[in-house]
């Protein structure tokens, strides 16, 4: 999944007014239409009411009323339940400015329309920061410009498909399913900024539960006890490239169930995000590929048979 932000904004920032863009830009909005066509869009209600439904891409509204509805439209409660519905495939976020904050911190790009003079306005784009983002494209049009900002750190990024993993290195590594009052441990991954079971590599001399213990300790603070088997899991389909792009990895791992022995989850220098779920809210986050089968079996019965992935 490549998250993009997409926007026109001006001189002075603004990027809106009274609920409509304060310019009219023909060539502009072509150039939305041929670079979001065929791609799922993710934006607020206030956004969706200004555009409606566009013709060939997945209209996904973020929206806080349950009971909102609209034709050819699917509604989520938050940007994660968005990014969950949105599943592996690139996705832009369209606004607002409230939306476009929240995605912020997981972008990989920002394609923005710099227009070449300021104008009066109520809504205004983020401030980018230039150490965390960097400009590494612009096409100049006539009073505007097409300009493409990166990550100065990109996220760790998943590849996907068949058989993939015969060009990737290996990563053994272990993880843990910790239940307390019917609700299940999860965290978000400062290098990938989605959702995952605490658990990661383990080092020499290490047996996997103790791999998955200190994983557990390491990442959010908390002492478990390693119960049962949950999953033995890997996906040839699926491996993730390191930030610096250079190198390819299929992970081979072992997932346990755990309980809380003390402590209260916290986060590190890997989370950026914890949090305790019960199986509704975990449907509605998006958890790297690897672990939603996992997520989902954590809340079968203990006794249910190892699943092997």
């Amino acid at each position: 999944m490549t998250i993009r932000l997409i926007a026109a904004r001006s001189r002075n920032g603004v990027i809106g007014r009274d609920g409509d863009m304060p310019w009219h830009l023909p060539e502009d909005l072509k150039y939305f239409k041929r670079t979001t066509m065929g791609h799922p869009m993710i934006m607020g209600r206030r956004t969706f009411d200004s555009m409606g439904a566009l013709p060939g891409r997945r209209s996904i509204v973020i929206t806080r009323q349950p009971d909102w509805h609209a034709d050819g439209v699917e509604v989520a409660s938050s940007l994660d339940h968005a990014l969950a519905l949105v599943g592996d495939d690139d996705v832009f976020v369209v606004g607002g400015a409230q939306i476009y904050a929240q995605a912020l911190p997981f972008a990989d790009e920002i394609l923005l329309t710099e227009i070449d003079r300021e104008v009066e306005g109520d809504t205004f784009f983020l401030e980018l920061a230039a150490d965390r983002w960097l400009e590494s494209s612009r096409d100049q049009q006539s009073g505007f410009a097409w300009v493409t900002y990166e990550r100065a750190v990109p996220r760790a990024t998943l590849v996907l498909g068949d058989r993939v993993g015969r060009q990737a290195g290996q990563k053994i590594g272990s993880s843990v399913a910790v239940l307390h009052d019917g609700r299940l441990l999860v965290t978000r991954r400062e290098d990938n900024s989605l959702w995952c079971l605490p658990g990661g590599g383990i080092d020499p001399g290490e047996t996997f539960a103790e791999a998955a213990a200190r994983e557990a300790l390491e990442e959010t603070g908390i002492q478990v006890e390693v119960e049962s088997v949950l999953a033995v899991y890997t996906d040839p389909d699926v491996v993730v490239r390191s930030r610096d792009g250079a190198k390819l990895t299929q992970t081979y791992g072992v997932c346990f169930r755990a309980r809380l022995i003390s402590g209260t989850p916290g986060l590190s220098d890997e989370v950026t995000e914890v949090a305790w779920v019960d199986a509704d809210e975990a449907s509605r986050l998006p958890f790297i590929p690897l672990h939603r089968k996992l997520v989902r079996a954590a809340f079968d019965p203990a006794d249910a048979p190892t699943l092997f992935v």
